[in-house]
């Protein structure tokens, strides 16, 4: 069965792509048009009523980055208005408008958000922008950017594509942190560990990995880094290589329960004795985990020493 640590609400977060799967263009294909937007400036990603209640930013956020009405964009966002001549929010027009909207998950980690370009291609948006993380904050923020573009588009398959992702581990990883990682109880650091079973990169538009994917959140008291929840998806990655970007456009996971076995079979085909093998392994995966957690605490220069399990003993880092 699927490793699930803790039991948790579920949450939804952005940061995704289009319902519909969409590749890059391919070599020999016409130039791709790029479409002109506007940045929204001086809204906030809103908390819901319960929420507000507990002191919690709980407000879960469809699957699809883009906002088509007034109705559903107020639900979802508010108004911070400021002094100067750039203080007012950007007006938005729905009836002839529509957003595009990344909101990431609630983070002390330095984050900037920057809409860089958005080409189209057939009846697809690819959507480039910078996410840059930087190194931990006193205090906690949601980042957000939105964007403005017209309703004509409205009806093309949007395509996210992150500009600091240039090799297929590190879209493994953002799709681990902003996809899996929201479904469970938040922290303040979410840490993607996973144990490759077999790469397939000969199509560039659909480089496969097989492997067994873990996602753990934590949160930092005082030395330690204390696991809030996480869990584990096997199955299988598909990622699309455009220019020098990669993107995740597709993840088939391993279902639960008395389908564990069939998927499993179906997903890992000839290397399914081969995830079995490290899926079981215990030792092996707590190893990398450990490795994982040594190398993001030394990125991020956090002042974290040890980690821990909820009802397990803390473990040194060595680093």
């Amino acid at each position: 069965m699927k490793k699930i640590l803790f039991a948790f609400a579920a949450m939804i977060i952005l940061a995704a792509y289009g319902n519909k799967q969409a590749l890059a263009p391919a070599e020999g294909d016409e130039v791709n048009n790029e479409v002109a937007f506007e940045v929204a400036k001086n809204y906030f990603f809103k908390r819901s009523a319960e929420g507000r209640l507990q002191g919690k930013n709980d407000q879960e956020f469809p699957a699809s980055p883009k906002i088509t009405t007034a109705e559903e964009f107020g639900k979802l966002f508010g108004m911070a208005t400021t002094m100067g001549n750039d203080g007012k929010p950007t007006e938005i027009d729905f009836t002839k408008q529509f957003v595009l909207a990344i909101v990431l998950p609630v983070t002390n980690l330095a984050t900037e958000i920057t809409p860089d370009r958005l080409d189209e291609k057939g009846d697809t948006l690819f959507y480039f922008y910078d996410a840059k993380v930087g190194e931990a904050q006193s205090y906690s923020t949601q980042p957000v950017s939105l964007i403005i573009l017209d309703k004509k588009y409205a009806d093309k398959t949007i395509v996210m594509v992150n500009e600091q992702v240039k090799d297929y581990y590190a879209a493994i990883d953002r799709y681990l942190a902003e996809q899996i990682a929201g479904r469970y109880a938040k922290g303040e650091y979410s840490v993607p560990v996973y144990q490759e079973v077999a790469v397939n990169a000969d199509d560039s538009t659909n480089i496969r990995i097989w492997g067994d994917f873990w996602v753990y959140n934590y949160k930092q008291e005082g030395d330690t880094l204390k696991c809030v929840s996480g869990g584990s998806h096997p199955g299988l990655m598909h990622i699309c290589q455009m220019g020098e970007y990669f993107y995740v456009s597709a993840f088939e996971q391993v279902e639960d329960g008395s389908r564990f076995l069939p998927s499993a079979k179906r997903i890992f085909g000839e290397y399914f004795e081969a995830f079995q093998i490290h899926h079981s392994d215990g030792d092996e995966h707590e190893s990398l985990r450990h490795d994982v957690l040594r190398a993001f605490v030394r990125d991020r220069k956090l002042s974290a020493t040890k980690y821990q399990d909820y009802g397990w003993p803390a473990k040194d880092l060595d680093l």
